[in-house]
C-alpha cells in the first residue's frame, strides 16, 4: 500500500534544500505547526532589527518604529485582504482572543460558543471569560465526511442571542480547514458576532480576511509566514474598534484603534518589523501559490499513506477539501492504551527516533498530526511511520 500511495507524493520544491533552515541534519521535523520555522535570511533580517535596537533603542524605538511598524502593517494586511485600518500586531493568536474577551466584558460572561476542536488555550480562555453561563461546545465527531457538515453543526448549536461564537478556521489538533465565511454568514444573519481564530491560516491559506465578514480575526505570522515567534494579529471590523484594545494599555489606550495598538508598552517590535522579510522571502524564492499548492499535496499523500500503514483514517473523509498544510491521522487504539499520556507518547517518538510530529486527543481517539514545510522529503514521512509503529509496538517499560 505505502508504494502505491507514494506516487502521490509531489516532487521537492527546487531549492529547498535544509540549509535555508536551522535544522539538525538528524531530525525529522514534521511540526511547524506548532511554532513554525523560520528561514535563515529572515533570522537576518531580524538580527539586523535587534542590532539597530540594541545601538540606541531610544532612537529605534520612539523616532523609527512607528514608521516602520505602519509599512509593516500595510504589507501584512495587504497579503492577507484585510483592512488595515483594523488591523494591529499582537504576541500571538491566543493574546488576541483574550483582547477580544475582555472587551467584550460582561457580554462575555452571559456565554460563549466554541467547537469541540478548539484549541486548548483559546477554550481555557473563553471558559475562564464566561465563568458566569458556561461554554457551550459545538459536537463535531471525527471523521469530517463534508464541509456542509460543519456548517449543520454550528447551526444547530446556535442559540438567540449567542454572545459570541468562537470560530477555528484550521483546528489546530485535529487539521481540518473550515468553511468560516458560510459559518459566519449564519451567525451574521442571526446578530451573532464572530471570532475566527485563525492561529493557522495565514500563510497555508490564501486568506481575504473582509470577505470573510467576521467581527474579529486573530492570527499567527509564526506559522506557516515563518516569521519570528511573536508575531501575531488581532483584526477587527470597524463596528468594534472603538472597544477593542490590546492587552497592555499604555500612552494610545484612549486614542484610535491604531494608536492603541502601535505603543504597547516596552517591548520587542522586531517580530513584527520581520513579517514583510518573512512574506517576501517565500515570494521570491517559490511563490505563494505554489509553496500552499505544494504543502497540500504533502499533507494529502501523507495523511493517506500513515492512514493506509495503520488501518485507519484522516480527520478530512472528504477526499482532501478540508486539508492544508498539515493532516491528522487516527492512531491505534494500542498506542493510548500503551502510554496513558499522549505527549509522553509524542516525546517517546522524538528521543527515540528524532522525529517530530503531534500527537492530539479528539473523538476518543488520538491522532497523528504532521504538518509540511518545503524542506520535508516522502522518506520524513516513512521514517515518521516506522517510528510511531515501532513505539506502538515496542514502549519503554
Amino acid at each position: 500500500m505505502r508504494d502505491t500511495v507514494s506516487c502521490m507524493f509531489p516532487d521537492p520544491l527546487p531549492d529547498s534544500e535544509r540549509s535555508l533552515w536551522s535544522l539538525p541534519d538528524d531530525w525529522v521535523f514534521l511540526n511547524p505547526g506548532s511554532f513554525g520555522l523560520r528561514l535563515q535570511e529572515v533570522q537576518a533580517a531580524r538580527l539586523e532589527l535587534l542590532a539597530e535596537f540594541e545601538c540606541q533603542p531610544v532612537a529605534f524605538l520612539e523616532r523609527h518604529a512607528s514608521d516602520l511598524l505602519s509599512e509593516a502593517i500595510q504589507v501584512a494586511s495587504s497579503f492577507l485582504g484585510a483592512d488595515p485600518g483594523g488591523f494591529g500586531f499582537v504576541t500571538n493568536a491566543t493574546e488576541a482572543i483574550d483582547a477580544v474577551l475582555a472587551g467584550l466584558g460582561s457580554r462575555a460572561a452571559e456565554g460563549v460558543l466554541i467547537g469541540e476542536q478548539a484549541y486548548g488555550a483559546v477554550a481555557a480562555a473563553a471558559n475562564y471569560a464566561a465563568a458566569e453561563a458556561g461554554v457551550r461546545v459545538v459536537p463535531l465527531s471525527l471523521p469530517v465526511a463534508d464541509p456542509s457538515d460543519i456548517v449543520a453543526a454550528w447551526e444547530r448549536a446556535l442559540w438567540p442571542g449567542t454572545p459570541l461564537a468562537i470560530v477555528d478556521h484550521v483546528t489546530s489538533g485535529t487539521a481540518l480547514v473550515q468553511p468560516v465565511a458560510q459559518i459566519v454568514a449564519i451567525c451574521r444573519d442571526r446578530g451573532i458576532p464572530v471570532l475566527i481564530d485563525g492561529a493557522h491560516a495565514p500563510g497555508m491559506l490564501d486568506l481575504q480576511i473582509d470577505e470573510i465578514g467576521a467581527d474579529w480575526y486573530a492570527g499567527n505570522l509564526h506559522k506557516w509566514i515563518g516569521a519570528p515567534s511573536g508575531a501575531g494579529f488581532l483584526w477587527t471590523a470597524e463596528q468594534h474598534r472603538a472597544a477593542t484594545r490590546p492587552l497592555a494599555a499604555s500612552h494610545g489606550v484612549l486614542g484610535s484603534y491604531e494608536e492603541a495598538f502601535m505603543w504597547q508598552g516596552t517591548r520587542d517590535v522586531t517580530p513584527w518589523l520581520s513579517v514583510p522579510a518573512a512574506i517576501a522571502a517565500v515570494e521570491h524564492r517559490w511563490g505563494w501559490p505554489t509553496l500552499r499548492g505544494w504543502q497540500q499535496k504533502m499533507a494529502s499523500a501523507a495523511g493517506q499513506q500513515m492512514a493506509a500503514a495503520f488501518g485507519t483514517e484522516t480527520s478530512d473523509g472528504s477526499g482532501g477539501d478540508m486539508t492544508g498544510a498539515l493532516v491528522s491521522v487516527r492512531l491505534p487504539e494500542m498506542a493510548c492504551e500503551q502510554y496513558g499520556d499522549r505527549f509522553a507518547f509524542r516525546d517517546e517518538i522524538a528521543l527515540r527516533h528524532r522525529v517530530e510530529i503531534a500527537i492530539d486527543d479528539s473523538s476518543g481517539c488520538w491522532w497523528a498530526r504532521m504538518s509540511f514545510g518545503a524542506w520535508n522529503r516522502k522518506e520524513d514521512v516513512d521514517r515518521a511511520i516506522d517510528a510511531v509503529r515501532e513505539c506502538i509496538d515496542s514502549p519503554r517499560k
